[in-house]
């Protein structure tokens, strides 16, 4: 659909005396301001007149660009363009011809990937078209547009994307695809992370991925002609991220330059008459091309920039930087320190950052964002659903957009429903930072989007859980930092247990936060005032919640598997790190590596207690109920489906039927699975036989010292995969009005298994894991009882000490309670007393 302005609202812009603007949390805490935060979602901010800190950042500062193309970042484009990429692979294996993206019906363009979906929700992974009412038929062709009685749609699925989809439908558990190891330069396979055998060596045509034919399940005994893929390229694991480049670095001006042809080509390409563009054209122009397909339009954005030189890590005034090198006679002095200083603002008096011991850059610690014309970030949520503050220092607009938290929940279920096979893959594909969706399609369908035109000298602020998008209209230079504030605490609270539902990692640890607070409370903290009793009573809840439950826990484990111990004894194995090269999350806290314990499993913090799991034996996991055995017996080379392809001629229906055979089977690679079947296309023998030949050719000259490896029209040379493998994650794909209750429990118990699947293997390697306590019984079983012997519960924290805690936080937050009602009786009586003199 084209982009709509007039559904959108522009969100309030506030402009705050000197007063105010000095005490930015208690501002933004008012409850005129918290209730329009809540309202919108976003808030402009205007300092008072006069307020304009001079620009100091290193004239030494340089950083590098993200490359973004367009029409990739779409939901509903990238969807579509991975679902035929993907389905085209799987045809060229099975010498079918390859498709479009899409089809004509009638005027209507009909896309494969939606006509896919919408086979699926109605009528499930294996529709019978032949039993299709004709009532069914009539509403699937009302959904695109199409004569109700026209039988093109189903005559499209089942020559183009029956077999494909049938493939998928088997494959539902295939999504625990092996990684490759950034460091690894031999070309190991990605199964054994061996690197002998060459002779015996399968590369991926797409990805050139090296697997041994013996890894394979079932394993192969001849190499293949044709093109070959690995299931994660025929399956697909939904991964996308930007193209970066390290090592071509800009300053600011050299950017500038940058930026200036880039601007006068656009103009000149989508200007009419050589008129500059408005925004408002700027903004058709862009959405349009996120929704293009075939758009190339691919743009330069300095994002994410965390310099840590002093005098590079700010715009504003710093104590390194006290003066500003482009302006040495502005007075910088009132600037340095003021509250609104973003290097400041984190640990403002009220933000509860200030109970978190560690820096953390990108959130405590301001990053810096160098715009281009079109230039974007997708639609997210900040880190622990924290505020955020976004200052322009100079340049043109950043559009924003947003809407407010209490549609957070609805937004999520539109994505999901756009995509469910991309989510399903990536369940924490909107922490990632690389999806976009019109703000005009989210208001049809509901969602209050508003948008803010951020200028020079400007703020915008995003309040909790507030998921908000843009682009940059020209080049701008921008920095950003998280805040929080007293009604941030339970939504904080909240996005451990869905960061814990998709194993995304955690920024700082939430228990040790509130435990602060207490502590401060407690003490009488000035900071902790009987004003903020509200915080007080949320942090007592959950505090408790988590006591209650870890001591519950730790009682019911089988004491024969586990022993107790504190960090500083010397338990029988020591913890290690997670296995390869560690993922960090995208911030990360300055804080040593021994101090930053995360669940190996679930990556959130192990506050207070957590288990350590002997695996000594490297057995981590095998008690779970993982995927299906495979059948290991070898197979002859011609069951594969890969025989040198024949382009020039058309498909036969015997080729047809090879397909189906392949999409019946469990996984592309579960080729003894299939039941053997007399061929009787002669072209096909005659290519079988062909391969044979060339197999034993290739052997007889590997045995002459050539080592032989699947030949390949790639390089012969191990690179990354253009689609980086992540970690799936236990969330699952949200299903289908029409799926029932039981397919829907079936599915999410089935994706738990898998996800389980491709993290057990990585943590099997470790002689020890580190689990929180709710991941050691949902891994370990009820009472740990799986857990091999050995195995230790760590106290971080006694159960004594967490009491005493609580109990002093309880008797403080009930003494200001009644001190709160005596004050409040006594003004009662004073104001009774003066009335009845009156």
């Amino acid at each position: 659909m084209a982009f709509d302005k007039s559904l959108l609202k522009p969100c309030p812009v506030l402009t705050p005396d000197e007063g105010q603007f000095q005490d930015p949390i208690q501002y933004l805490s008012s409850p005129e301001v918290k209730a329009l935060g809540e309202k919108y979602g976003l808030l402009k901010i205007v300092p008072p007149q006069g307020w304009r800190p001079p620009f100091s950042l290193s004239p030494n500062f340089t950083f590098h660009t993200r490359i973004q193309k367009l029409s990739d970042l779409g939901i509903t484009t990238r969807s579509r363009k991975f679902f035929t990429d993907n389905m085209n692979r799987f045809y060229k294996m099975s010498r079918r011809p390859e498709v479009k993206q899409w089809f004509r019906a009638g005027d209507k363009k009909v896309y494969y990937y939606d006509l896919y979906l919408a086979m699926r929700n109605r009528f499930g992974d294996s529709p019978d078209i032949d039993n299709i009412s004709g009532y069914e038929l009539a509403k699937l062709n009302l959904a695109f547009g199409v004569s109700s009685q026209s039988r093109l749609l189903l005559d499209e699925w089942a020559h183009k994307i029956k077999l494909y989809a049938a493939y998928l439908s088997n494959n539902q558990d295939s999504y625990d695809f092996p990684e490759s190891d950034p460091e690894d330069e031999g070309g190991a396979c990605l199964i054994c992370r061996k690197n002998h055998s060459p002779t015996s060596t399968l590369l991926c045509d797409h990805c050139n991925n090296p697997y041994h034919m013996r890894c394979l399940q079932p394993p192969l005994e001849e190499i293949p002609e044709g093109a070959w893929y690995c299931n994660r390229c025929l399956v697909g694991n939904g991964a996308y991220g930007f193209e970066e480049r390290p090592e071509i670095r800009y300053s600011i001006w050299d950017f500038v330059e940058q930026c200036k042809q880039f601007e006068s080509e656009f103009i000149s390409q989508y200007s009419k008459d050589g008129k500059p563009l408005t925004l408002d054209d700027i903004e058709r122009i862009f959405w349009s091309l996120v929704e293009t397909e075939n758009s190339d339009i691919k743009v330069k954005y300095g994002a994410d920039i965390h310099n840590l030189k002093p005098g590079e890590i700010s715009g504003f005034p710093t104590t390194d930087v006290p003066r500003s090198p482009y302006d040495p006679q502005a007075d910088s002095s009132r600037y340095i320190n003021h509250p609104w200083n973003l290097t400041k603002l984190p640990f403002a008096k009220g933000s509860l950052l200030n109970y978190i011991n560690s820096s953390i850059s990108g959130m405590t610690v301001p990053w810096i964002y160098v715009g281009s014309l079109l230039s974007t970030f997708c639609w997210h949520v900040e880190d622990h659903y924290t505020l955020s503050a976004n200052y322009c220092h100079f340049g043109n607009v950043k559009k924003w957009y947003g809407f407010p938290s209490s549609h957070a929940d609805a937004f999520e279920q539109i994505m999901r429903k756009s995509a469910p096979d991309l989510f399903q893959r990536q369940p924490d594909l909107l922490h990632q930072l690389v999806t976009l969706i019109s703000p005009s399609e989210l208001a049809e369908k509901g969602i209050p989007c508003v948008y803010a035109d951020q200028g020079p000298n400007e703020f915008v602020v995003t309040f909790p859980r507030v998921y908000h998008a843009g682009f940059n209209s020209g080049f701008n230079f921008n920095e950003a930092v998280n805040f929080t504030m007293d009604s941030w605490i339970e939504l904080g609270q909240k996005s451990i247990q869905d960061y814990r539902s998709i194993k995304k990692e955690n920024v700082f640890d939430h228990c040790q936060l509130v435990e602060n607070i207490l502590h401060k409370f407690i003490k009488g903290d000035p900071e902790v005032t009987k004003d903020r009793i509200k915080l007080v009573e949320s942090s007592i809840r959950y505090y408790e919640k988590i006591l209650s439950r870890n001591m519950k826990i730790v009682e019911d484990l089988d004491r024969e598997r586990f022993d107790y111990a504190s960090p500083q004894q010397n338990t029988q194995y020591a913890t290690p790190r997670t296995p390869g090269q560690e993922k960090k999350s995208s911030r990360i806290a300055n804080v040593d590596d021994d101090d930053d314990v995360l669940c190996d499993v679930c990556r959130t913090y192990v506050s207070f207690q957590y288990c350590n799991i002997n695996n000594q034996a490297h057995r981590f996991g095998k008690w779970y109920g993982g995927r299906r055995k495979k059948d290991s017996t070898g197979m002859d080379v011609k069951n594969l489906l890969t025989p040198e392809s024949s382009p020039n001629k058309p498909a036969l229906v015997e080729g047809v039927e090879k397909a189906d055979f392949v999409a019946s089977t469990y996984a592309a690679g579960k080729l003894g699975e299939l039941q053997e079947r007399a061929t009787t296309n002669d072209e096909f023998d005659e290519l079988i036989r062909n391969a044979k030949r060339k197999a034993r050719e290739e052997e007889q000259a590997a045995s002459n010292g050539n080592k032989r490896r699947r030949h390949s029209s790639r390089i012969q040379q191990k690179s990354q995969s253009p689609e980086s493998y992540k970690e799936p994650s236990e969330t699952p794909e949200p299903q289908s009005e029409t799926s029932t209750s039981i397919e829907s429990k079936s599915n999410m118990s089935q994706m738990k298994k898998v996800q389980h699947n491709s993290l057990f293997r990585q943590l099997n390697r470790l002689d020890n894991v580190k689990l929180c306590l709710e991941c050691c019984v949902q891994v370990c079983g009820e009472h740990g009882k799986k857990a091999p012997r050995g195995s230790f519960v760590i106290f971080e924290k006694s159960f004594e000490d967490m009491e005493k805690t609580l109990v002093a936080a309880k008797q403080r937050y009930y003494q200001v309670k009644v001190e709160d009602n005596n004050v409040a009786n006594v003004n009662a009586v004073e104001s009774t007393v003066k009335t009845e003199v009156v």
